[in-house]
């Protein structure tokens, strides 16, 4: 898949109105769509009794795309199967918003009809395409708008999801095809079964879709348009972003590539967003797609990492002397280390900052971070900013002047742990901040590395009683 539609920097979500979450599709702001709680599973009775998941947590926003990776075996697809409600779960908890209660549907314990319930709000996409043998391409996805909200031409917006997916009368250079759309699933290939399936699983626009390998079977051009269908179910996307996967095949190399008309077809699907995707897969044309990575080994949850706020962790690094020098695989492996698992946009929860201790501090407005005057000992730390604004005072001869004010992504508190001095001015909270923390330990560590580097800025600092910054 292409490379070019990579995580935004903006909200998973356009702002909510007032109110949402009540008999809304959506639950209400900074809430998931989806929550596993303590997740255990065993296959098989007595001695043979076998576990195979164990203790797993996971949020999921709405209008997030998730890729579960891990080995074969690692239990991505028994996860999965779990949230859709096609196995009983054993221990543990799994609520997925619904939006006629304006609650959350706990499935622990839940009777069956109202498991059947859950699973028509559901869109699954598996490996066992599950297609109705005796049923064209199209009466099996008409089958699916049965259990829907229903659509004012449900003939056209089933023949729409087919033709987008070159399953239609145009192939992706525009040139007339046979079309498929009358043809059984013995006369379709593995392919084009799965395009099948997928229309069927999208068809009523469901607000969270379950799909195991999607594209395995898929060329380079089908995969990117199933993959940017369920991007654009997520949230509206720019033109001009959709633009640049119309390529020329020259181009498109193993990305793969939109054609022109493919593009407005895709705008009259796409009726509303909002849609979250958990996918599993190996595909690794799409795992840069994805706005929340979850890493699977031997049935447990070993990594949980939003794109967005790497990214931004990263970032924010990479403007500080310390860790601008060292390689991008080592900046990677600091910026996990103090990841919360939420995009940056969002604030960080109460829960969130217990799950993730000593990651992210908060300050309530008029609160101070750090003191001017104060000495660093092995406690003392470094600050990247997450959300809010702070203020930096420096006090000279009595009288205190504001030197800066700094926002997300902005760092301070370097200074001193690289010379070994007092905190040279004071930082305080303008409104409500949030802040990511580097520990000492982990901040001499590459202070080590980078040394070379870091003596030459050092001569900026150590003629001026604080740096051009204020950067305490």
């Amino acid at each position: 898949m292409s490379s070019e539609l990579s995580p935004p920097a903006a909200p998973l979500l356009p702002a909510p109105g007032p109110g949402r979450g009540a008999g809304s599709p959506l639950p209400p702001p900074g809430q998931p769509v989806l929550r596993i709680t303590g997740v255990n599973h065993h296959f098989g009775e007595g001695e043979t009794r076998t576990q195979v998941l164990f203790d797993n947590d996971l949020e999921v926003m709405p209008g997030e795309m998730v890729i579960m990776s891990g080995p074969s075996g690692s239990g991505k697809t028994t996860l999965l199967t779990l949230i859709g409600g096609l196995r009983t779960l054993q221990e543990g908890q799994i609520e997925i918003w619904n939006p006629d209660q304006s609650g959350y549907a706990t499935l622990r314990g839940m009777a069956e009809p109202d498991l059947v319930q859950v699973r028509r709000r559901i869109g699954f996409i598996f490996q066992r395409h599950n297609l109705f043998d005796s049923l064209t391409a199209i009466q099996n996805v008409r089958m699916a708008q049965r259990v829907g909200p229903g659509s004012p031409d449900p003939d056209a917006d089933a023949a729409d999801f087919l033709t987008y997916l070159l399953l239609g009368t145009r192939d992706v250079q525009g040139k007339p095809q046979k079309p498929r759309t009358d043809y059984k699933p013995a006369a379709l290939s593995g392919g084009q079964r799965q395009r099948v399936a997928t229309a069927r699983a999208l068809i009523n626009r469901p607000k969270l879709v379950l799909a195991d390998e999607p594209t395995a079977a898929l060329d380079a051009n089908t995969g990117l348009a199933v993959v940017t269908l369920l991007r654009c179910l997520a949230r509206d996307r720019p033109d001009d972003e959709l633009r640049q996967l119309v390529r020329p095949p020259a181009d498109a190399s193993e990305g793969g590539r939109l054609a022109d008309w493919q593009i407005p077809l895709l705008r009259k699907i796409v009726t509303e967003t909002g849609t979250t995707s958990l996918i599993v897969t190996h595909d690794g044309r799409i795992m840069n797609l994805a706005d929340r990575i979850v890493h699977m080994g031997r049935g447990r949850i070993e990594s949980n990492v939003v794109v967005a706020e790497r990214l931004f962790v990263r970032e924010g690094l990479r403007q500080s002397p310390v860790f601008a020098a060292i390689l991008p695989d080592e900046q990677q492996k600091i910026a996990d280390q103090i990841l919360i698992g939420v995009h940056p946009d969002h604030p960080a929860r109460p829960d969130h900052l217990r799950a993730y201790p000593g990651r992210v501090e908060v300050y309530d407005p008029g609160q101070v971070i750090i003191h001017q005057g104060d000495r660093v000992d092995e406690h003392g730390k470094f600050y990247l900013i997450r959300r809010g604004t702070v203020e930096v005072l420096r006090t000279a001869d009595g009288v205190t002047a504001k030197v800066d004010e700094m926002g997300p992504g902005r760092y301070f508190g370097e200074v001193a742990l690289l010379m070994d001095q007092p905190r040279n001015a004071t930082v305080r909270a303008v409104d409500r901040v949030e802040v990511y923390t580097v520990d000492r330990e982990t901040f001499d560590r590459f202070r080590d590395v980078s040394r070379p580097f870091i003596e030459r800025i050092l001569i900026n600092f150590r003629d001026s009683p604080w740096d051009e910054h204020g950067r305490g």
